[in-house]
């Protein structure tokens, strides 16, 4: 299995949702499951400028901690996120309030086996 991450546009306008897409690849001759819940495939978003973490998929999940998917041999499956560009905290706890400012941000997929996977975007003023 081999993991790829994109977002769906360079640069968003105010009014755009940013969107990620995880692909996972199947590059094994058989079959198999992968789980893509929020406490496995961990997202998060930093400022490029910071080290600090501004949202993380797993500080307070909306969906089921597990989702897993069946991926064909030779084939490949889509996960796509939706960020909006709101602050998370950890256990739900209340985020600072406000949302993500202009400048260049990078997302970064992990899952326990599998090599990181990041790539960056841009939220523009207007």
């Amino acid at each position: 299995m081999k993991f790829s991450l994109r977002s769906r546009h360079n640069t968003y306008d105010p009014e755009q949702t940013p969107t990620f897409l995880l692909t996972a690849r199947n590059v094994s001759g058989s079959d198999c499951k992968i789980d893509l819940g929020p406490k496995n495939a961990v997202f998060t978003i930093a400022p490029a400028s910071s080290d600090d973490d501004y949202w993380s998929s797993e500080d307070c999940p909306k969906a089921a901690a597990h989702q897993l998917y069946r991926v064909a041999a030779g084939s490949g499956i889509t996960y796509t996120v939706k960020w909006d560009r709101k602050p998370s905290a950890p256990e739900c706890a209340t985020p600072p309030a406000g949302s993500a400012g202009a400048g260049t941000y990078l997302v970064e997929a992990k899952a326990p086996g599998f090599a990181k996977v990041q790539t960056s975007f841009v939220l523009s003023a207007d």
